[in-house]
């Protein structure tokens, strides 16, 4: 009978115990991150396609892309991670938003997402702080500056 309530007891404390992890995780997935801004002193159409070049140089795949809604959508590749078969990919998601005629604020939402992790499964979350937004607001300066003033070839 002891043994039974022990039982019963230990199941019990297993079973509370995940639910913190498993709360947070749900938590994760609903809360809204919000997305890192810069503001760039050019019109809407010449951030937009510096924003194309920026992400190509970071061997990203453009999915989606629409001027008039200034809309960019990409995606990295999969890489590896330390788990045998499980994969990791980065998507962005980004907004071009006309503040005056010639300023132009743009909104990047970066999102991971994780495959290949049985206890859990596929999981998507975006993230608050990660390298990729460095990464992507220097070559899209690199990109802008390369758009405003091309290279021109000397003849």
């Amino acid at each position: 009978m002891k043994l039974a309530r022990l039982l019963v007891f230990a199941g019990l404390v297993l079973m509370l115990s995940g639910c913190v992890s498993v709360s947070e995780r749900i938590s994760d997935r609903f809360d809204l991150v919000p997305p890192k801004t810069k503001s760039f002193d050019c019109d809407k159409e010449t951030v937009f396609l510096a924003t194309q070049r920026a992400l190509k140089r970071m061997d990203f795949v453009v999915t989606r892309r629409t001027a008039g809604q200034g809309v960019i959508n990409a995606r990295s590749g999969i890489r590896d991670t330390a788990v045998f078969g499980a994969g990791r990919q980065f998507t962005f998601e980004i907004r071009l938003r006309s503040v005056e005629p010639r300023n132009t604020e743009v909104d990047v939402r970066l999102i991971e997402i994780l495959e290949g992790d049985f206890k859990a499964g596929a999981t998507t979350r975006a993230l608050r702080i990660h390298g990729l937004y460095e990464s992507f607001f220097e070559q899209l300066e690199r990109a802008m500056s390369d758009v405003i003033s091309p290279v021109k070839p000397s003849l």
